[in-house]
């Protein structure tokens, strides 16, 4: 049966994103070997888009902070450093604000 995404709530150092309408996350990436470990550089990311404008400030860009994502079958816990940020506005509508996090080791 599948998962609705509905209930889904994203925070940054505590503080929820306001109003997120899209969600993904990606964890893990391809391993690299050396000197008898296994490793990756990338965890992963996590990019969503919200109508609302807290955690949208430029001045969030560069931080490391957790990250925690729960509902609609999307948890996850993990520390990230703010790697963008996106803003469209639609004459007559809404300001969209896309964000990036890239997840980092804790």
């Amino acid at each position: 049966m599948a998962t609705r995404s509905q209930g889904i709530t994203v925070t940054w150092d505590g503080t929820p994103f306001e109003e997120v309408s899209d969600l993904a996350w990606t964890y893990g990436g391809g391993p690299s070997k050396g000197r008898g470990v296994i490793w990756t550089d990338d965890l992963g990311s996590v990019t969503l888009t919200c109508l609302g404008g807290a955690n949208t400030s430029t001045a969030n860009y560069g931080q490391r902070k957790a990250v925690v994502i729960s509902g609609g079958g999307a948890t996850l816990t993990h520390k990230a450093v703010y790697e963008s940020i996106g803003v469209a506005c639609e004459l007559n509508g809404v300001t969209r604000y896309t964000v990036t996090l890239k997840l980092v080791d804790e």
